[in-house]
Formats: structure tokens, sequence, C-alpha cells
């Protein structure tokens, strides 16, 4: 079984032989949800690609970690954005959980015409936290070292204003005739996914972002969720650029 893996603030500079204390609440969740004991392995990460394994050392409500080895992981090239439209309840959260567990690099959350929520006031920094808290949920459960950033909401207006600085920008829709999985990839840089909400992105919209440069690409004939169709373009962009070769890190240990 692969050891669970915490966070810590900030990994930059720790080598092999050093003793990382846990933060507190990372290390009541090892000691009271994980029954973590001494000398169990663990990972730790910072989120920013730095990501160590050690055995815990347990004192009381203290969880420490005695470094055994060290990584340093470089961010793919390319990277992947998921432009995501705003979906209702969970749906959103369960979108971030599973966008992350694939590789997805940055988020932008998107206040689409048909989207039946909005994010306006407390309610966007309260639905922001939730999404956020799900990519670092996500990123525990998939080891990785890596969280994806997630920016404030943006309107359409604003989302094309973003699309110059892409590679690629690709608008998932179930009608076009020219699947993701086909499509010409840039070799570096970044590429951009746009995900519409359960309604569907509307012509408008479509119209938009095509002028700005975007592709239309499609994931199959099934009309996909939008807690879904996210996680599935990322895997196959993953597949295509990034799963078949061995990830860039250096190592000490």
């Amino acid at each position: 079984m692969t050891p669970p893996l915490l966070f810590v603030h900030d990994l930059a500079g720790v080598a092999v032989g050093d003793r990382v204390a846990l933060p507190a609440q990372e290390a009541r969740h090892a000691a009271a949800a994980l029954r973590i004991t001494n000398g169990e392995v663990l990972f730790i990460a910072d989120g920013q690609g730095h990501r160590a394994q050690g055995e815990a050392v347990v004192e009381g409500n203290n969880v420490s970690v005695d470094i055994s080895n060290v990584e340093v992981i470089s961010r793919p090239n390319p990277t992947i954005t998921v432009v995501q439209a705003l979906a209702k309840g969970e749906h959103g959260e369960l979108a971030i959980d599973l966008m992350t567990q694939v590789g997805v690099d940055r988020i932008i959350p998107w206040s689409a015409s048909r989207s039946i929520v909005q994010w306006k006031g407390d309610r966007a920094d309260k639905s922001l936290a939730k999404w956020q808290l799900a990519a670092k949920a996500a990123t525990k459960q998939s080891r990785q070292a890596w969280t994806p950033e997630i920016s404030a909401v943006m309107s359409t207006k604003e989302v094309l204003l973003l699309l110059p600085d892409f590679s690629a920008t690709y608008v998932l829709h179930e009608t076009s005739a020219n699947p993701l999985a086909g499509a010409k990839l840039p070799v570096a840089g970044e590429i951009c996914l746009i995900v519409g909400p359960e309604g569907g992105i509307s012509d408008d919209e479509v119209s938009a972002f095509q002028e700005a440069g975007a592709q239309v690409a499609s994931l199959g004939d099934s009309v996909l969720r939008a807690s879904l169709a996210g996680a599935i373009g990322v895997g196959v962009l993953s597949t295509r650029l990034r799963w078949a070769h061995a990830p860039s890190r250096n190592m000490e240990g």
C-alpha cells in the first residue's frame, strides 16, 4: 500500500536526515484519523513540487517525519488549465477532485451564461475556499507534489482576454466532429480546456471562443456531466503528453 501523504507549509531546502514537524492540523489528522505510529512511512509535500518520504516520530499530539528521501518534481510542460463552468451543489467540488487526481495544473472558475449558480460576495469566497479544499484533499489522495492553482471566478469576457496567453485552447462540446484524442497538441506552453455547465455552453459563447482562437473538440458521443467532462479531458491530454513518460524529478536519498 502506498504510504499516506500529508501537507507541510514549505519543503524547499529540506534534506535527507532532517526532521520535519507536521502542522498541528495535519498532525491531529495523522494521529487520530490515520492512526500513524512510530516508524511508519509517510510522504509529505508542500503542494509546490517538493515531496519527501520518511518515518513518523509520534510524541503525544505532535508528529514529525525523519526524512529519508527528497524529490523536487518539475511541473509538466505543457501545463493544463481548465476553465470550469460553475456547477450547482457538490458537482463543482467533484469536478475539482477528479481533475486534480488526473493532473490538472490550473483551474479557472467560470460564470457561464447557463450556470445555475453564481458566485457573488461572501458566496464567492466560500465557494472558492471549498474548491481549494477539494483540490488539496485530492492532491493528498493521489500523492501528488503539486496542488493545482484555483483562481477567482471569471466572466466570459475575462476568460476571452486570457485566451491569447495559451498555446492552444479547446472548447469541449459533444457535437464537434473533431475528437480531442486526435487533436494536434503543442509540445510546450499551456493548454486550455473549456468545460461548460450542465445546461451546455451557449452558441454565442462557443462563437466568441472560436473568434478568440479556440478550437471545438469532443470527448465522444456521450453528453457528460460537467463534473466529469474536465477530468476526462485532462485524462486524454495526460495520456498523450505525460503518462507515457517518466516524470521530471530530482531525487536525494
